[in-house]
């Protein structure tokens, strides 16, 4: 009997203790989260945790912060686990419910680490958040048991450059913001580091800078500018445009002219072409750049395309003004003195059109460095400074004067070329009806009245008849 008994026990006991296993356990939720959870070096975060150790009237709770590159979970810890870190938040009180809410700053450096081997500058990419308790001890200590994890997303800065586009030598505008504040700043190119010439060369107390650079030597191509600052990393692209110089830019038949390029294809080779003929050719080194002469030949005076072109198809283009050669031999008596001839050249794109439309008039042989004055009949379009060997480009717009036969006068107070432009005449346009308004009767006495028309001078003929076929028998005013 006593053993049945027994038997009854040991099973209501094996009972309990399954029911007891049944039972739920609910366990503390610890958590933090980040608002923002992306951002720069130097910016700030606010962080909000909750399940926390609870401060209670005997006994104060506290906790610390640490941001890290190493990825841990909450059975790691800090020290052995997570050896890379930075602390950003000490003393973090935990309040009566166990939460906290904080704000701190990105850092630029993880060296609160044991090991200052481990080191790191941050840079864009992702980072953890870690959250450890405190252990009421003399003097308080950390457990250093990860309790809570959040990931935060590190963003570089921003850049822009201005152009995006042009030859080797160009002059490009930097601008950065939302870098960190107070750091240096490297710049370069397709990752070459390369001079600031001017401008900022650190970041300012808002995590902003300006700065130039020089495009240096290379191919014609995309090519990547990138902004260095702290840890944080910015790109943009820059595309490199052939140019090709002429030295000197005029002369006459037999004269030797050297002609350089920049920009042009990797070991590339390039033709010179002078009125569509080929004169010279060359090969570009493997930053694209040439260098070659070419005999000037017996062409008439006037302003001529040259062309550089690469077996790439990289293309650009320079005028190149052929002089009148001067005279070897004695001049022939002349009844008496004229003029001298004019040591000028002129071309001008349109010898017609309608107002409005675009003139380009380009020059050589003029005053160096002179002040070109341009008159479309009597009236002065624009004045331009001749370069250093007398060579203006213009680029205007017909002005607006009657049809008919204009002057075009380009002079500088020495030389003087004249052509003569035909400015077509444009129709006007029907003026639209106001009154009276169409389909409806009007009373008497009848009012006219169109739309407006813009015009120096213009007339109209006004017929008003009873059919609307305008019959002559049904014409009652012609005006």
């Amino acid at each position: 009997m006593k053993s049945v008994n027994m038997l009854r026990l040991i099973g209501l006991i094996v009972v309990m203790a399954m029911m007891l296993m049944a039972i739920p356990v609910t366990a503390q939720t610890r958590f933090v989260d980040l608002a923002p959870a992306e951002g720069t070096v130097g910016s700030k975060v606010v962080a909000v945790g909750e399940g926390f150790n609870k401060t209670t009237e005997t006994t104060d709770q506290y906790a610390i912060i640490f941001f890290s590159s190493q990825e841990a979970s909450v059975v790691d810890d800090i020290d052995s686990d997570v050896t890379v870190y930075k602390i950003v938040k000490d003393g973090l009180y935990l309040n009566e419910d166990g939460e906290f809410e904080v704000e701190f700053t990105v850092p630029a450096e993880l060296n609160d680490g044991e090991d200052e081997d481990d080191d790191e500058d941050v840079v864009a990419g992702t980072y953890y958040i870690y959250v450890c308790h405190y252990i009421n001890t003399t003097p308080p200590s950390v457990a250093t048991r990860i309790r809570a994890v959040a990931e935060f997303t590190v963003i570089g800065g921003e850049m822009t450059i201005d152009p995006e586009e042009g030859p080797v030598g160009s002059e490009v505008e930097i601008t950065g913001t939302e870098f960190a504040d107070r750091e240096s700043v490297t710049i370069s190119y397709d990752d070459e580091e390369i001079d600031i010439e001017s401008g900022d060369d650190e970041t300012d107390s808002s995590g902003e800078f300006i700065c130039t650079v020089f495009i240096p030597e290379s191919t014609a191509d995309t090519h990547t500018i990138k902004v260095t600052v702290g840890g944080s990393e910015a790109e943009a692209e820059f595309t490199v445009e052939p140019e090709v110089i002429l030295d000197p830019t005029s002369g006459e038949a037999g004269a030797d002219v050297s002609v350089s390029g920049t920009g042009f294809g990797r070991r590339s080779k390039v033709g010179v072409y002078l009125n569509a003929e080929e004169i010279a050719t060359a090969t570009a080194s493997s930053g694209g750049s040439f260098d070659t002469t070419f005999t000037v030949p017996e062409l008439d005076k006037g302003i001529y395309d040259m062309e550089a072109e690469d077996d790439k198809g990289n293309m650009d283009t320079a005028k190149f003004t052929i002089m009148e050669p001067a005279s070897t031999q004695p001049p022939e008596p002349t009844p008496a003195p004229g003029p001298a001839p004019s040591p000028t050249a002129l071309n001008i794109s349109a010898t017609s059109g309608k107002v409005g439309s675009d003139l380009i008039i380009s020059g050589a042989g003029f005053k160096a460095a002179g002040t070109v004055t341009i008159k479309f009949g009597d009236k002065v379009l624009d004045t331009v400074s001749a370069d250093a060997n007398g060579i203006f480009v213009a680029v205007l717009k017909v002005p607006s004067l009657k049809a008919g036969e204009y002057p075009i006068a380009i002079s500088d107070g020495t030389n003087t070329e004249e052509r003569i432009f035909t400015l077509e005449a444009v129709p006007l346009p029907i003026p639209e009806p106001l009154l009276p308004k169409m389909g409806v009767k009007a009373k008497t006495p009848v009012i006219f009245d169109w739309e407006s028309v813009t015009a120096e001078s213009v007339s109209y003929a006004l017929q008003v008849a009873t059919d609307k076929d305008f019959d002559e028998d049904s014409i009652v005013l012609d005006k």
